[in-house]
C-alpha cells in the first residue's frame, strides 16, 4: 500500500478546517454604522425614519381610560345668588316666597329667608323624597327648633300623572292625609304638625316640572 505524503496530508486537513470555520463576528458598532449607512443612502427609509410620528387623537384618549387626567378646562360653577327669583302663576317669586305661600297656616314656624345650595335637597325627608332620577333645578331651606324648611325645584321625565300619583300614595303612606287640586298636592301630618305642598306641571315635553316645599326635613 502506498503512502500518502505527509505534506500533501497536512494541507488537505487545513483547507477542511477553513470550510467549516465560523466568519469572524463584527462588533456592534461596525453593525450600526453599516445599518446606518444603508438607511441614509434609501431616501424611503431615510424619510420614515425621521418623518414625525402620526397619532389617530381618537385612539390616544382611548388609551389607559382608566388613568387620571386634568379636564380639558378648569372646572367652573355658577355660584347660586342670595335669592334667586322664579316665575310662578305669572309673578315673580324667590323660593322662600313660594314657600311662604304654600306654607300658610301659622303652625309652620318657618324662617323664610332661605339660602341656597344644592344640599337642601339632600335633606328633604324620605316619605316626601324627589322622584327617581330627578334633576334638580334649585334648592333651599332653613331651620328653626320649629321648622326645618325645604324648597327644591327639579324637573323629571316622568308625565304628570305618574310624579303626582307617586306623591299621593307616599303622603299617604306617611300619614300627611294628601288632598290634590289641579296640580298641587297638600297634605298635613296631625301627629307633629308637618306640612308638604308639592306643585307638578307639564315641563311641555312630556315631562314633569315639580316644586316641593316641607317643613319636617332631615
Amino acid at each position: 500500500m502506498k503512502k500518502i505524503p505527509t505534506l500533501a496530508c497536512l494541507c488537505s486537513l487545513a483547507l477542511l478546517a477553513a470550510c467549516h470555520r465560523a466568519p469572524a463576528q463584527k462588533s456592534v458598532d461596525e453593525l450600526d454604522k453599516e445599518l446606518t449607512s444603508a438607511n441614509t443612502s434609501d431616501p424611503a427609509v431615510k424619510g420614515a425614519l425621521e418623518d414625525q410620528i402620526m397619532v389617530d387623537p381618537q385612539l390616544a384618549a382611548k388609551a389607559n381610560a382608566h388613568s387620571i387626567r386634568p379636564p380639558d378646562e378648569p372646572f367652573s360653577a355658577p355660584l347660586p345668588p342670595a335669592e334667586r327669583q322664579t316665575l310662578k302663576d305669572g309673578k315673580v317669586q324667590t323660593l322662600g316666597q313660594q314657600a311662604q305661600t304654600g306654607l300658610t297656616d301659622a303652625r309652620a314656624g318657618c324662617n323664610f329667608a332661605v339660602t341656597y345650595s344644592a344640599l337642601w335637597a339632600s335633606k328633604l325627608p324620605a316619605d316626601v323624597a324627589i322622584y327617581p332620577k330627578g334633576h334638580v333645578s334649585e334648592a333651599a331651606g332653613s331651620d328653626t327648633p320649629t321648622c326645618h324648611l325645604r324648597v327644591v325645584s327639579y324637573t323629571s321625565d316622568a308625565p304628570v300623572a305618574a310624579v303626582a300619583d307617586y306623591y299621593m300614595t307616599h303622603g299617604r303612606e306617611a300619614g300627611y292625609a294628601p288632598h290634590q287640586s289641579g296640580g298641587t298636592i297638600r297634605g298635613t301630618r296631625a301627629a307633629d304638625g308637618a306640612m308638604i305642598v308639592i306643585t307638578v306641571e307639564s315641563s311641555g315635553s312630556g315631562g314633569s316640572q315639580i316644586d316641593l316645599v316641607t317643613n319636617a326635613g332631615k
